[in-house]
């Protein structure tokens, strides 16, 4: 059963504000030029990256640490749904080929974000 300890849900909510805060601070020093959504691309990359390297190199992390930072920071930092929106309104607006390389830059994006940030951790442990 989960944990839903006061602590816990505190830690989730904090970690939660920092990773909002962090994600905003992206969209604000990097707003998407040109219709495609460039802001969001680099957001779950680099939130990949890290949260892959991090997890691999600190693992098993604390509890009150994994709720913090893998829940809370990262879980309210990277978007997926973002990358879903942004997508369906590519589509949407006719602009088909751009959503479709939106999704797939996305997606291979994370994914080389994880495999880089395992191979990092690997390398540095």
């Amino acid at each position: 059963m989960a944990d839903t300890s006061l602590v816990s849900v505190v830690l989730v909510m904090a970690g939660g504000a920092v990773g909002a805060l962090l994600r905003y601070a992206v969209t604000l020093i990097a707003s998407p030029s040109n219709g495609f959504p460039w802001n969001t691309l680099f957001v779950n990359f680099v939130g990949c990256t890290l949260l892959v390297l991090l997890f691999f190199l600190w693992s098993p992390a604390p509890d009150n640490a994994r709720l913090f930072l893998f829940v809370g920071v990262f879980g309210a930092f990277t978007t997926m749904s973002s990358v879903s929106m942004e997508t369906v309104d590519l589509y949407v607006e006719g602009h088909a080929g751009a959503a479709m390389i939106n999704f797939a830059l996305n997606m291979g994006a994370c994914a080389a974000g994880a495999a880089i940030g395992r191979a990092a951790a690997v390398l540095l442990s």
